[in-house]
């Protein structure tokens, strides 16, 4: 642990990116930087909406009805689709496995903004706020975003894992792969990777579950304020081969 202690540090020393990251081993702590400062969420504000929906016990299988005039753009495949009646269950699979904006602002108006943030509240997420939604310009021009944090989006991540094998195939089955698992996936099966990624203005985050054998790695990377998007990705990549290296390296 001590080597992969030196080895982020040194990488992090390398970078002007505005990171805050956390990494446990088993659930205990490893290595952390800026884990509590809170940053713009992106579409890590994702998970916050299905841990409040699952622990509400919903019938997944009820259907919605969506109004294809208020389906939001940017990521996923809703606004693409012509269908006007999705289960709730598809939509949330949407939501974590595509990103999907359409799905999520459904999913917001269904159950309500405040559902969501009671649920926060209510489990001692200090940081990690639904103040807008997705793809919401308007409310970004006037200051308002989501918000969440290194330590509290592995912490959204564990509790979505927990849910159902169901839940947990939606990370497992997530098509944004390219951030931290993006050096060895699809090269090897050695090790099972859940994440959600989010993106935005000068913001990457990617929140991801390495396992391997019987030890689980957690992390979570936020990122900000970089000059050039591609030195922010490039971090990813070697932050999560350094994980990588060290997980298969564990007895």
């Amino acid at each position: 642990m001590q080597n992969l202690d030196h080895k982020m540090t040194e990488l992090l020393s390398q970078t002007t990116t505005h990171t805050g990251i956390l990494i446990q081993l088993n659930g205990e702590t490893i290595f952390e930087k800026n884990a509590n400062q809170i940053f713009p969420s992106a579409s890590l504000i994702k998970l916050a909406i299905l841990n409040a929906v699952i622990e509400l016990r919903p019938d997944l299988k009820q259907n919605i009805r969506i109004d294809p005039n208020r389906l939001a753009g940017g990521a996923g495949i809703l606004q693409l689709m012509t269908r006007s009646t999705w289960t709730l269950q598809d939509l949330l699979a949407l939501m974590i496995s595509v990103s999907d904006n359409a799905a999520s602002n459904v999913i917001i108006d269904h159950f309500g903004m405040d559902t969501i943030n009671e649920y926060l509240v209510n489990h001692q997420f200090e940081g990690t706020r639904l103040n807008r939604y997705l793809m919401d310009t308007n409310a970004l021009q006037t200051g308002r975003d989501n918000l969440t944090s290194a330590v509290e989006a592995v912490r959204l991540l564990q509790t979505a894992l927990k849910h159902s094998t169901l839940v947990s195939s939606w990370f497992a089955n997530q098509q944004s792969r390219y951030k931290l698992p993006g050096n060895f996936d699809e090269l090897t099966d050695q090790v099972t990777v859940f994440n959600k990624t989010g993106e935005g203005v000068q913001i990457d985050h990617d929140v991801a579950r390495f396992v391997y054998n019987n030890n689980v790695v957690d992390v979570a990377l936020l990122t900000s304020k970089f000059k050039r998007r591609m030195d922010a990705l490039r971090l990813f990549n070697q932050i999560g081969q350094l994980i990588f290296d060290f997980i298969i390296s564990k007895p």
